[in-house]
């Protein structure tokens, strides 16, 4: 069974661990981490959803992430899903945007990750089932069509508007 440490809003951590899809008490958090991969190229990875999933099946997404398992920080947590989503090997995260969702008791991490030479992706069965490679300005378009996860785009279009195409 997967476990998650509780966080404050601020991102501090609790000493308060539940089990996945437990209740979370009110005032804490869990806490998503999700990676976007620039490769050195200029263009950003987009990884399409697994039509099984329950929120967003078929859908793209800006980045590869899920949720910090118990004892992990944020950036090995961001690592691993990148591994886990996409089979690239990334050793460094840097901090992108931080959203609070009081609704779902979720803290959304965002990071950038950089890469050389673009190596095969490997799709996590029943996660992720394509991808495609996306310059700055076709990025920033696609995250407002109909193929792209709406709520991933609000927190993602906060951070690429800081970018320069």
């Amino acid at each position: 069974m997967e476990y998650w440490d509780l966080y404050t809003k601020a991102g501090q951590k609790s000493a308060i661990v539940i089990p996945k899809g437990q209740k979370i008490p009110h005032g804490l958090f869990h806490i998503i981490v999700e990676t976007l991969i620039k490769h050195e190229d200029g263009t950003y990875l987009v990884m399409k959803r697994d039509y099984n999933k329950a929120e967003f099946p078929g859908l793209y997404e800006g980045s590869a992430g899920g949720s910090l398992i118990s004892g992990e920080t944020k950036e090995e947590g961001a690592i691993r899903e990148v591994k886990e989503e996409t089979g690239l090997i990334i050793t460094e995260v840097f901090p992108t945007y931080y959203f609070v969702n009081d609704e779902t008791r979720a803290i959304n991490q965002g990071y950038i990750a950089y890469i050389k030479g673009k190596k095969d992706i490997v799709y996590l069965k029943g996660d992720t089932i394509d991808h495609k490679w996306l310059s700055l300005p076709e990025l920033k378009e696609f995250i407002k069509s109909k193929d792209y996860n709406p709520k991933h785009s609000q927190r993602l279009a906060t951070y690429l508007e800081t970018l320069n195409n």
